[in-house]
Protein backbone atom coordinates (compact mmCIF):
# COMPACT_ATOMS: atom_id res chain seq x y z
CA UNK A 1 0.00 0.00 0.00
CA UNK A 2 3.04 2.26 -0.02
CA UNK A 3 2.14 3.58 -3.48
CA UNK A 4 -1.28 4.89 -2.34
CA UNK A 5 -1.54 8.69 -2.31
CA UNK A 6 -2.71 10.08 1.03
CA UNK A 7 -4.18 13.46 0.12
CA UNK A 8 -4.61 14.49 3.76
CA UNK A 9 -0.97 13.89 4.62
CA UNK A 10 0.10 15.63 1.42
CA UNK A 11 -2.13 18.60 2.23
CA UNK A 12 -0.76 18.91 5.75
CA UNK A 13 2.78 18.79 4.34
CA UNK A 14 1.80 21.72 2.10
CA UNK A 15 0.54 23.78 5.01
CA UNK A 16 -2.98 22.67 5.89
CA UNK A 17 -3.55 23.65 9.50
CA UNK A 18 -5.06 20.81 11.51
CA UNK A 19 -5.80 21.14 15.22
CA UNK A 20 -6.79 18.09 17.24
CA UNK A 21 -8.94 19.62 19.96
CA UNK A 22 -8.64 16.50 22.11
CA UNK A 23 -4.94 17.33 22.53
CA UNK A 24 -5.47 20.96 23.60
CA UNK A 25 -4.22 21.93 27.04
CA UNK A 26 -5.60 25.49 26.92
CA UNK A 27 -8.28 27.53 25.18
CA UNK A 28 -7.70 28.22 21.50
CA UNK A 29 -8.79 31.34 19.63
CA UNK A 30 -9.04 31.22 15.85
CA UNK A 31 -10.35 33.72 13.31
CA UNK A 32 -11.84 33.13 9.87
CA UNK A 33 -14.36 34.59 7.46
CA UNK A 34 -16.47 31.43 7.64
CA UNK A 35 -16.78 28.56 10.12
CA UNK A 36 -18.38 25.36 8.81
CA UNK A 37 -19.57 22.77 11.30
CA UNK A 38 -19.25 19.33 9.73
CA UNK A 39 -16.71 18.09 7.20
CA UNK A 40 -18.87 15.70 5.19
CA UNK A 41 -20.09 16.03 1.61
CA UNK A 42 -21.85 19.35 2.19
CA UNK A 43 -19.24 20.91 4.45
CA UNK A 44 -16.30 19.82 2.35
CA UNK A 45 -17.73 21.10 -0.93
CA UNK A 46 -18.81 24.38 0.65
CA UNK A 47 -15.38 24.92 2.18
CA UNK A 48 -13.65 24.40 -1.16
CA UNK A 49 -15.95 26.80 -2.98
CA UNK A 50 -15.55 29.52 -0.34
CA UNK A 51 -11.78 29.06 -0.04
CA UNK A 52 -11.45 29.22 -3.83
CA UNK A 53 -13.30 32.55 -3.67
CA UNK A 54 -10.60 33.89 -1.35
CA UNK A 55 -12.29 33.50 2.02
CA UNK A 56 -10.55 32.02 5.03
CA UNK A 57 -12.45 28.95 6.21
CA UNK A 58 -12.39 26.85 9.36
CA UNK A 59 -13.98 23.41 9.37
CA UNK A 60 -15.06 21.96 12.71
CA UNK A 61 -15.56 18.21 13.06
CA UNK A 62 -16.70 16.17 16.05
CA UNK A 63 -14.66 13.10 15.18
CA UNK A 64 -10.98 12.38 14.51
CA UNK A 65 -8.92 12.81 11.36
CA UNK A 66 -8.31 9.37 9.88
CA UNK A 67 -6.62 8.76 6.52
CA UNK A 68 -5.75 5.82 4.30
CA UNK A 69 -2.85 4.74 6.49
CA UNK A 70 -5.13 4.52 9.53
CA UNK A 71 -7.77 2.20 8.06
CA UNK A 72 -7.43 -1.49 8.98
CA UNK A 73 -10.64 -2.86 7.39
CA UNK A 74 -11.76 -4.20 10.76
CA UNK A 75 -15.24 -3.52 12.11
CA UNK A 76 -13.93 -3.62 15.69
CA UNK A 77 -11.72 -0.62 14.92
CA UNK A 78 -13.77 1.22 12.30
CA UNK A 79 -17.15 1.29 14.07
CA UNK A 80 -16.06 3.05 17.27
CA UNK A 81 -13.53 5.21 15.42
CA UNK A 82 -15.49 6.36 12.37
CA UNK A 83 -19.22 6.11 13.18
CA UNK A 84 -21.69 7.91 15.41
CA UNK A 85 -22.47 5.72 18.40
CA UNK A 86 -20.16 2.97 17.05
CA UNK A 87 -22.57 2.36 14.13
CA UNK A 88 -25.42 1.67 16.55
CA UNK A 89 -27.37 4.91 15.97
CA UNK A 90 -31.03 4.22 15.20
CA UNK A 91 -34.27 6.02 14.47
CA UNK A 92 -36.42 6.86 17.50
CA UNK A 93 -38.50 3.71 17.05
CA UNK A 94 -35.30 1.62 16.70
CA UNK A 95 -36.52 0.28 13.35
CA UNK A 96 -33.72 1.62 11.14
CA UNK A 97 -29.98 1.81 11.71
CA UNK A 98 -28.41 5.14 10.76
CA UNK A 99 -24.83 4.57 9.61
CA UNK A 100 -23.66 8.13 10.13
CA UNK A 101 -19.98 8.99 10.00
CA UNK A 102 -18.12 10.70 12.84
CA UNK A 103 -14.70 11.63 11.51
CA UNK A 104 -13.15 14.17 9.18
CA UNK A 105 -15.05 13.58 5.97
CA UNK A 106 -18.24 12.75 7.83
CA UNK A 107 -20.27 9.97 6.27
CA UNK A 108 -18.23 10.19 3.06
CA UNK A 109 -15.47 8.37 4.92
CA UNK A 110 -17.68 5.32 5.46
CA UNK A 111 -20.32 5.45 2.73
CA UNK A 112 -20.39 3.26 -0.37
CA UNK A 113 -20.01 6.24 -2.74
CA UNK A 114 -23.48 6.06 -4.28
CA UNK A 115 -23.89 9.49 -5.88
CA UNK A 116 -27.11 10.99 -7.16
CA UNK A 117 -28.57 14.43 -7.59
CA UNK A 118 -31.00 15.78 -5.03
CA UNK A 119 -34.43 14.60 -6.29
CA UNK A 120 -36.83 17.29 -7.55
CA UNK A 121 -39.34 16.35 -4.84
CA UNK A 122 -36.74 17.03 -2.14
CA UNK A 123 -35.80 20.37 -3.68
CA UNK A 124 -39.50 21.20 -3.80
CA UNK A 125 -39.87 20.35 -0.11
CA UNK A 126 -36.91 22.56 0.79
CA UNK A 127 -38.47 25.41 -1.22
CA UNK A 128 -41.87 25.15 0.42
CA UNK A 129 -40.83 24.17 3.94
CA UNK A 130 -37.72 26.30 4.40
CA UNK A 131 -38.29 29.15 1.95
CA UNK A 132 -35.33 28.17 -0.27
CA UNK A 133 -37.13 29.25 -3.44
CA UNK A 134 -33.97 29.54 -5.51
CA UNK A 135 -33.12 25.84 -5.17
CA UNK A 136 -34.90 24.78 -8.33
CA UNK A 137 -33.84 21.88 -10.53
CA UNK A 138 -32.73 24.37 -13.18
CA UNK A 139 -30.73 26.50 -10.74
CA UNK A 140 -29.00 23.48 -9.22
CA UNK A 141 -28.13 21.74 -12.50
CA UNK A 142 -24.85 23.60 -13.18
CA UNK A 143 -23.75 23.01 -9.59
CA UNK A 144 -24.53 19.32 -9.86
CA UNK A 145 -22.60 19.13 -13.12
CA UNK A 146 -19.65 21.00 -11.61
CA UNK A 147 -19.35 18.65 -8.66
CA UNK A 148 -19.90 15.54 -10.79
CA UNK A 149 -16.84 16.56 -12.77
CA UNK A 150 -14.89 17.59 -9.67
CA UNK A 151 -15.59 14.32 -7.83
CA UNK A 152 -15.39 11.96 -10.79
CA UNK A 153 -19.02 10.88 -10.49
CA UNK A 154 -19.85 8.41 -13.25
CA UNK A 155 -21.70 5.13 -13.76
CA UNK A 156 -20.12 2.12 -12.07
CA UNK A 157 -19.55 -0.32 -14.90
CA UNK A 158 -18.13 -3.28 -12.97
CA UNK A 159 -20.35 -6.35 -13.18
CA UNK A 160 -22.61 -6.73 -10.13
CA UNK A 161 -21.72 -9.36 -7.55
CA UNK A 162 -23.95 -12.37 -6.88
CA UNK A 163 -26.09 -10.55 -4.31
CA UNK A 164 -26.88 -7.70 -6.68
CA UNK A 165 -27.43 -10.05 -9.60
CA UNK A 166 -30.23 -11.66 -7.55
CA UNK A 167 -31.74 -8.22 -6.91
CA UNK A 168 -31.53 -7.34 -10.61
CA UNK A 169 -33.23 -10.58 -11.67
CA UNK A 170 -35.96 -10.09 -9.08
CA UNK A 171 -36.55 -6.50 -10.15
CA UNK A 172 -36.71 -7.51 -13.81
CA UNK A 173 -39.20 -10.28 -13.05
CA UNK A 174 -41.40 -7.86 -11.08
CA UNK A 175 -41.14 -5.12 -13.70
CA UNK A 176 -39.28 -2.78 -11.35
CA UNK A 177 -36.78 -0.51 -13.13
CA UNK A 178 -33.18 -0.79 -11.96
CA UNK A 179 -29.77 0.45 -13.00
CA UNK A 180 -26.19 0.52 -11.87
CA UNK A 181 -25.30 3.24 -9.40
CA UNK A 182 -23.14 6.27 -10.08
CA UNK A 183 -20.11 6.57 -7.82
CA UNK A 184 -17.57 9.24 -6.90
CA UNK A 185 -14.42 7.14 -7.16
CA UNK A 186 -11.18 7.20 -9.12
CA UNK A 187 -9.03 4.10 -9.35
CA UNK A 188 -11.32 1.98 -7.16
CA UNK A 189 -9.92 -1.49 -6.42
CA UNK A 190 -13.42 -2.90 -5.78
CA UNK A 191 -12.38 -4.39 -2.44
CA UNK A 192 -15.86 -4.12 -0.93
CA UNK A 193 -14.73 -2.50 2.33
CA UNK A 194 -16.02 1.03 1.72
CA UNK A 195 -17.71 1.09 5.12
CA UNK A 196 -14.39 0.62 6.89
CA UNK A 197 -12.67 3.58 5.21
CA UNK A 198 -10.96 3.48 1.80
CA UNK A 199 -7.39 2.21 2.11
CA UNK A 200 -6.63 3.04 -1.53
CA UNK A 201 -7.79 6.66 -1.47
CA UNK A 202 -10.22 6.06 -4.33
CA UNK A 203 -13.14 7.88 -2.71
CA UNK A 204 -13.44 11.45 -3.91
Amino acid sequence: MSNVVDVFREGMALGWKVQDASALTADLTAEADVVIVGTGAGGGVTAEILASAGLSVILVEEGPLRTTRDFELKESRAYPDLYQESAARKTEDKAINILQGRSVGGSTTVNWTSSFRTPPATLGYWQSRFGLGRLTVEAMQPWFELMERRLGIRPWTTDPNANNQVLARGAAKLGIPYAGIRRNVRGCWNLGYCGMGCITGAKQ
